[in-house]
């Protein structure tokens, strides 16, 4: 409690979380006595302190506190969505906060440098922010600063109002078709391209990548799934009346199946036998899906038509978010 006490003293708190901590002030005295002198002493800081804090306090302190904690969730939003989204936000906060001047200009996978990765990052999380009607204000003009500050507003906006995750809103997907989808899906996008960006920096700097839990491997592996149809007839793939079984293990481990070609799931003979099961690892599943692992090398185990799986595979690859 102490740690929420110390947000909420500093109004660090999302408004949901606030109103529930004041809540609990009201009928307990201890609490109460703790979060006046919370609140006495960060006046008393603010009185004495003759420069303003640095810009980049506030974004490290929320940084430190989720990893402590689960993030406050409004009622309607998923805990994991925003869970999933948070802690990867964390993440790459924390990688960004660590590099050096060289770091910022390194190659980076399909980008010039570090830092015109996170400049692309950022377009994709103000363009999905755009669709929300939130509008980020960031104190810091630096990359990571204006990245991060992005970020927070589509974070604090959907806890504080969930009912902009049923607004539509573009994914950022290749090529010139626009594909819009409820905004909990695009949420789960840019959890997905996050943690993807924060992997292809700490490649381009010599550091280990970190895979996100199981829990949030599924949240990915549920929103590309659904896409799988319309993207193999993107590709020419499409097999009207043909049906996949995807089957993933490890972290975010489950099966689902998959029409070749756009139409009602399940539909078909093939719901009952599926014509080919793909069985790989849920976490490279979803690497393949961000187009960081290249069909034809891909680690899996074809049981059936191993030409409908290697049109599987090949669409998969097509959903990445550059």
């Amino acid at each position: 409690m102490d740690r929420a006490l110390a947000a909420w003293a500093l109004h660090a708190c999302p408004p949901d979380e606030a109103a529930r901590i004041d809540e609990h002030l009201a009928s307990c005295p201890g609490c109460a006595a703790e979060a006046d002198r919370m609140r006495r002493t960060a006046a008393l800081l603010a009185a004495v302190t003759e420069t303003a804090p640095p810009p980049s306090l506030r974004a490290g302190v929320l940084s430190a506190a989720r990893r402590r904690r689960r993030p406050g969730v409004a009622m309607g939003l998923s805990p994991g969505l925003a869970d999933a989204y948070a802690r990867q936000v964390a993440r790459m906060d924390d990688l960004l906060a660590s590099l050096t001047t060289d770091d910022w200009r390194a190659p980076v996978a399909k980008y010039d440098s570090v830092r015109q990765l996170v400049d692309h990052l950022n377009r994709n999380d103000a363009a999905f922010a755009g669709d929300l009607g939130l509008v980020a204000r960031a104190h810091d003009p630096g990359p990571r600063g204006v990245w991060h500050a992005q970020a927070e507003a589509v974070l604090r906006g959907v806890s504080a109002d969930t009912t902009l995750l049923e607004r539509p809103a573009a994914l950022a997907v290749p090529g010139p078709r626009v594909v819009r989808a409820p905004a909990r899906t695009g949420l789960v996008q840019r959890t997905f391209e996050t943690w993807t960006h924060a992997d292809d920096i700490r490649a381009a700097v010599g550091r280990p990548a970190e895979p996100p839990p199981g829990e949030h491997l599924r949240l990915i592996v549920e929103m590309a799934v659904p896409m799988l149809p319309q993207a193999l007839r993107d590709t020419g793939r499409a097999r009207p009346g043909r049906t996949a079984r995807l089957r993933l293990t490890g972290p975010g481990e489950g099966e689902w199946l998959v029409p070749m070609a756009p139409g009602p799931a399940g539909a078909g003979p093939g719901a009952e036998r599926p014509d080919v099961t793909v069985t790989a690892d849920a976490e490279e599943f979803c690497r393949l899906v961000a187009n960081r692992r290249r069909p034809e090398t891909f680690a899996h185990v074809t049981e059936g038509d191993a030409a409908l799986a290697a049109d599987l595979l090949h669409a998969a690859a097509t959903l990445g978010c550059d």
